[in-house]
């Protein structure tokens, strides 16, 4: 019993934990986003990873007047349209 019970403990430790992005933070960048015009975009679906890129681009975002702001909003859409095959690729010479 006590193994048994050490053995749950410890898979359940070691299982990989996977969380959707926070609602406060799925808002602002619903705020944000809409300034930028960027169209309808499902925000409830967007993975973690999407919603922290999203989130430090919009942290550093231009003036929507300057010379950047069209080359910006393309980089908004690209992060929207990630669909995690990016994981799969590696800057390491090795791999």
């Amino acid at each position: 019993m006590i193994r048994a019970c050490a053995i749950v403990a410890l898979l359940a430790l070691t299982a990989p934990v996977s969380a959707a992005p926070n609602e406060q933070l799925l808002r602002s960048i619903e705020h944000r986003l809409a300034f930028w015009n960027v169209g309808p975009v499902d925000y409830k679906a967007l993975t973690t990873s999407q919603a922290a890129a999203l989130h430090m681009k919009l942290s550093n975002a231009p003036s929507r007047f300057s010379g950047r702001s069209h080359m910006f909003r393309q980089e908004l859409l690209t992060i929207l349209r990630w669909d995690g095959s990016e994981k799969n690729y590696s800057l390491n010479k090795s791999d």
